[in-house]
C-alpha cells in the first residue's frame, strides 16, 4: 500500500532537510512547493506589495502538487508532501483523502522549540541557497500562534 508522508512544522523546523534525508528510505517522490515556487518566480514573498500575488502563485503550485500526489498514490507510488500542515483539520482531511485513494498516511512532526527555529531562520536567511523564502522573526512568531501540533493519535497513523 502506498503511503502519503506529511511533513508537519513551521518554516525553519527542518522539514525539507528531514524529507531529503529520508525520501530514499521511504521510496517516495518529494513535493516541496517552496522549491517549485522559487524556481518559477524567485523570492516574491519578501516584498509586501507582492504578497497577494505570491499567495495566488503558491496556491496554484499546491493545486498542481495535490493532483500529482493523488495520481501517484493511485498508481501505488509513495509521496512526501513538504508543506507544513499547521492545522489538525487539514491533516485529518488529508488522511481521509489518502485512504480514499487506497494509501496510508504518516505524519512526521518537526518538534523544534521556537528559539531554535528563529536561530535556524536567521542562518537560513543569511545563507539562502535560492530555493527557500526569506522569513522574518515577526512572521514566525505570528505563525506559531496558529500552529496546531499533532497529537499522539495523528503521530500513530500509518
Amino acid at each position: 500500500m502506498p503511503t502519503l508522508h506529511l511533513m508537519v512544522g513551521l518554516p525553519g523546523s527542518g522539514k525539507t532537510t528531514y524529507t531529503r534525508e529520508h525520501a530514499k528510505e521511504w521510496n517516495a517522490l518529494v513535493l516541496t512547493p517552496d522549491v517549485w515556487h522559487t524556481a518559477l518566480f524567485g523570492d516574491d514573498f519578501s516584498g509586501a506589495d507582492s504578497s497577494g500575488e505570491h499567495d495566488a502563485r503558491h496556491s496554484r503550485i499546491e493545486e498542481l502538487m495535490w493532483k500529482t500526489a493523488g495520481d501517484l498514490l493511485a498508481m501505488g507510488v509513495n509521496v512526501a508532501l513538504d508543506f507544513g500542515f499547521w492545522a489538525k483539520s487539514e491533516r485529518q482531511g488529508l488522511r481521509r483523502w489518502a485512504e480514499s485513494l487506497g494509501a496510508g498516511c504518516r505524519v512526521h512532526y518537526m518538534n523544534v522549540p521556537l528559539e531554535e527555529i528563529l536561530a535556524r531562520l536567521e542562518r537560513r536567511n543569511r545563507e539562502n541557497d535560492g530555493d527557500v523564502f526569506q522569513v522574518s522573526p515577526e512572521d514566525i512568531q505570528k505563525w506559531a500562534a496558529f500552529f496546531e501540533p499533532p497529537d499522539a493519535d495523528e503521530l500513530s497513523w500509518r
